[in-house]
């Protein structure tokens, strides 16, 4: 923790903080009253001192003049402790004290001739009484540079920023605690170094990355669960890593400690039938008491080794609970993030969920974050992990203001927690508390740290725990006596003890679910099999509520005047819906959310351009053409409706996605959509895929019906923009874990999204979506297929007329149905082709397959077609499943690209080639095939002769 000054000298206004002082010199500098009186102070000194330093040795001769000079100076003094104190607080509990540095000396801020005794008038301190400088002196030092590093500065609001300083200097950053007060935070110390050590002499060698070097973790959690009760606090949902998170379960959250044993010996609750995860993964959820008698409930989310891919989900969960207990003013639910220190500045999404923390569409009122600082990564230093002083200094991207506090000083641990729930709760943004301690083991329990860090662990080693330090304390403040501190020590451990005995002796001993049975149900925590997921639901509406859907949509306000284009475009809708009904992807989407907001379900899409679509389809949120004033098209269905957000999201894809993930999973009653602007894009949010979306259930009973909308479809667009990435979610399926599908007709996206909620139980929805199909004028649907049918997994040809004329039956998937259906039109014997579609990849569909097989009783060949290169899309995922289903009599290939390392090619001539090859190929008939093939031997047998 140790920085390197510029010659002892700081400058005042550096870095991030230069452009807003800068700002505010240039308001004072037209309006000296336009800036906050300490500030006022601090600019009037700050040109008095310039003035004064460039008269002449002797010219300042009266005693008012020296004595005004001095006052400015003390002003700035003032200012100065309070932006940069922090640098010089004793915050690592593996250094000595620090001396005052030289920038923090009166001496070297123009009061190396004040007398300590002599008195000013500081207008910048609260009570602007009158000081001696000793007192001011003090006071500084003592609020600035103990065992507390306020970085508070940087906020960009001055209530704020007098708020901090007010709080902090009236009480000098150490607050009187009473006996009570004392052996609470002692007996939480008790337990958390307790807990550790047990399992260390238990189970040796056990992974559990211990809290070890950072106890005072457990009465900081303890300390804001117990405080936020009493500010209207309902609800906590936190967020962490591996790293403590064992102590934080069983001392923090309750967790029985006879569960945590009875996983540390080998056996597993598990009547779910799931795989399940690592202990150190877990979730789980329990209810509070504080000490006043108000009760919350505190929610810890499962997450896995991808440190802080758990952020978003959180403020996703915390967002969506808010909303279903109309927290408006987002006061009573509370999101709190703990994190590592090299991962809280190394990984990008923590950057992405700080952005999201002030976006209407994603903010939560305030997080609360944490950061357990053991000052090294894995085994990397923090001079080889970071380019900034603190690991913090990612937080000043939303101007967070960052408490940093040595964690072996438990009371200033404590008060920053104090502080931190005082401040989200008023001023309703992000706060950081950087806890700076260390790791007394290795990464985990069986590293050897001093390969990587010998100097640093031969400290350590000798290093008293903070539990002996604070217990030394209470004896020394004649709170306790020794005895006293030993006998807690030994009962605890003897309490675990005799847990321990009961596990071992009794097996199957009845313990508390890891889960309340409440949530359970909310969770729509159901078990379900091939037959269940393969049962149509009722997913039709009557023509009548889907014809008022869109006539309500498009009805706009008389004052508001739409683009011309969307004018245009509601009156081809208004056409779309006459007669029989032709119905585009656009407005077939529409009719699903607006049914389901008829049906007071709340649906909510998010992603880049969502509003308006990427590719200008959707138009549910258009804005006035002449005032730019937003109008929501399906706002105004019903009185009584479910609200439908559509959202434009920031250009991010791992912590959006994170976000909506964690909202679907506390409001499964919502439909919740995210759309990626090109289907390829959702790379940028592969750890949310693999490790949350398809594996939650699996792992953590977590589930979730999250549907992604991802375009995708071979039009000439290049590598980038065609593929979607089918391949990749086909692979990760597995025990009915997900849905994929690949649609061809409005109506079909219309069953499939309403299907969703329709349902019992919820299982993510991963759909390729289409471009050019947007705008197909076959690709429509009729008013039948929408009160009429259901979702089919498969569509057989309904062009054929005579299935025993059929000779080849070719499987396809998506777009390209459109292009075989073009090209069997030009041959000469179209009805020796069937097309049939699988709509639904996985799970998929056998007995569809099977009997629409079957059904084509001559048929010699079997075919499936895709667009993407055969080591990609569907291919190697279906061909074994079709495959199986074929009779031996019929011949079974594939018909598309070769295998690539790139999804599709770069020049539209090159894909438009390849397109009609592939076309020619899945609908030319065996014999003519293999006619050409043989005229393909006989020259190349003359070529070679």
């Amino acid at each position: 923790m140790k920085r390197m000054l510029d010659g002892g000298k700081f400058s005042f206004a550096n870095g991030a903080n230069a452009s807003y002082v800068e700002e505010l010199y240039q308001r004072f500098s037209k309006d000296p009253n336009s800036v906050e009186a300490s500030w006022r102070s601090f600019f009037e000194g700050f040109e008095f001192a310039l003035t004064s330093s460039k008269l002449p040795a002797g010219s300042v001769s009266s005693g008012d003049d020296r004595h005004s000079v001095l006052e400015a100076h003390v002003e700035s003094y003032i200012n100065l402790y309070r932006r940069l104190g922090h640098l010089n607080a004793y915050l690592n509990p593996l250094d000595k004290k620090p001396e005052l540095a030289d920038f923090l000396k009166p001496e070297e801020n123009g009061l190396a001739s004040v007398s300590y005794d002599e008195t000013f008038h500081p207008t910048n301190l609260a009570d602007g009484q009158p000081r001696t400088f000793r007192d001011i002196h003090d006071l500084l030092v003592e609020t600035y540079t103990r065992s507390i590093g306020a970085d508070f500065r940087d906020i960009n609001d001055i209530e704020a920023i007098v708020w901090f300083q007010t709080q902090m200097e009236g009480c000098r950053n150490r607050p009187p605690l009473d006996r009570n007060q004392k052996l609470r935070i002692f007996d939480k110390l008790v337990e958390a170094e307790g807990f550790e050590r047990f399992l260390q002499d238990r189970y040796l060698g056990q992974k559990r990355f211990s809290v070890e070097g950072l106890e005072s973790l457990i009465p900081l959690l303890d300390t804001i669960t117990m405080h936020a009760g009493d500010t209207h606090v309902q609800e906590i949902c936190l967020g962490m890593a591996h790293r403590g998170r064992l102590n934080v379960l069983a001392n923090y959250m309750g967790k029985p400690y006879e569960l945590m044993l009875k996983e540390f010996e080998g056996s597993e609750l598990d009547s779910y039938g799931i795989d399940g995860d690592v202990k150190y993964h877990k979730g789980f959820a329990n209810y509070f008491e504080t000490l006043s008698g108000k009760k919350l409930r505190v929610y810890l989310s499962p997450n896995p080794s991808h440190l802080e891919a758990v952020n978003p989900v959180v403020e996703g969960f915390t967002r969506a609970r808010q909303e279903m207990l109309g927290d408006r003013k987002q006061s009573t639910v509370l999101p709190i993030l703990i994190h590592g220190d090299a991962s809280f500045i190394g990984q990008g999404i923590v950057a992405e969920t700080f952005n999201l923390s002030e976006l209407d569409a994603y903010e939560t009122g305030g997080t609360i974050h944490i950061i357990t600082n053991n000052q090294v990564g894995f085994t990397t230093n923090p001079s080889e992990g970071r380019s900034c002083h603190y690991s913090s200094e990612i937080a000043k991207i939303v101007r967070a203001p960052v408490l940093h506090v040595n964690a072996d000083d438990p009371e200033a641990v404590v008060w920053t927690a104090y502080l931190a729930v005082l401040y989200r709760q008023r001023f309703q943004k992000d706060i950081v508390i950087d806890l700076i301690g260390y790791r007394r083991h290795g990464h985990n329990e069986t590293d050897e740290p001093s390969f990587t860090q010998p100097q640093m662990y031969k400290f350590i080693k000798s290093h008293p725990t903070v539990l002996k330090i604070y217990g030394e304390q209470l004896v020394s403040e004649g709170l306790m006596k020794e005895t006293e501190v030993k006998d807690r020590i030994a009962k605890f451990r003897s309490r675990l003890q005799e847990y321990l005995d009961q596990v071992r002796s009794d097996q199957n001993v009845e313990i508390l679910s890891t889960v309340p049975k409440e949530l359970e149900k909310s969770l729509r925590l159901v078990k379900v099999d091939y037959e269940t997921l393969m049962k149509p639901a009722k997913t039709t509406v009557d023509r009548k509520t889907l014809e008022m859907i869109v006539k309500q949509a498009v009805d706009l306000p008389k004052s508001f005047k739409p683009h011309p284009k969307i004018e245009k475009l509601f009156r081809s809708r208004l056409k779309m819906i006459e007669d029989e009904g032709a119905i585009d992807w656009g407005l077939g989407e529409w009719l699903a959310f607006g049914s389901l907001a008829l049906e007071k379900k709340h649906v909510r899409l998010s992603g880049q351009d969502c509003r308006r679509g990427t590719f200008s389809h959707r138009h549910a949120v258009i804005r006035d053409y002449e005032t730019g004033n937003i109008h929501g098209c399906l706002d105004h269905l019903s009185d009584d409706q479910g609200r439908v957000e559509v959202i434009n999201s920031p250009l991010s894809e791992q912590g959006v996605l994170g976000f909506e993930f964690g909202y679907s999973v506390a409001n499964p009653d919502a439909l919740v959509l995210w759309e990626a602007q090109f289907g390829d894009f959702s790379n940028g949010a592969q750890i949310i895929i693999d490790q949350f979306l398809v594996a939650s259930e699996a792992k953590w009973k977590q589930t979730c019906g999250l549907v992604l909308l991802l375009p995708h479809g071979y039009e000439g667009m290049g590598p980038e923009h065609s593929s979607a990435r089918p391949e990749r979610f086909l692979q990760l399926c597995g025990d009915w874990n997900i849905q994929v599908a690949n649609l061809t007709t409005p109506a079909q996206l219309f069953h499939i999204l309403r299907r969703q909620l329709v349902r019992e139980f919820r299982k993510p929805l991963i759909i390729m979506t289409p471009k050019s199909l947007l705008r197909h004028p076959q690709c429509i649907s009729t008013w039948a297929e929408f009160t009429e049918n259901s979702f089919r997994e498969v569509i057989d040809d309904q062009n054929v007329e005579d299935k025993t004329k059929v000779q080849r039956v070719v499987f396809c998937s998506g777009k390209i149905y459109y292009d075989l259906l073009k090209g069997r039109e030009q041959l000469e014997n179209p009805d020796h082709f069937a097309i049939v579609r699988i709509e639904q990849l996985y799970p998929f569909p056998e007995k569809q397959v099977d009997e629409i097989l079957k059904s084509y009783t001559n048929a010699k060949e079997v075919l499936w077609t895709q667009e993407e290169p055969s080591n990609m899309g569907a291919w190697t995922f279906i061909r074994h499943r079709i495959k199986k289903l074929s009779t031996r009599s019929r011949r079974f290939r594939y018909a598309g690209r070769a295998s690539a390392g790139t999804t599709a090619e770069g020049s539209v001539k090159s894909h438009e080639k390849e397109q009609a090859r592939i076309i020619s190929d899945a609908l030319t008939i065996e014999a003519e095939s293999s006619t050409r093939s043989k005229a393909r031997r006989t020259k190349s047998q003359k070529g070679k002769a």
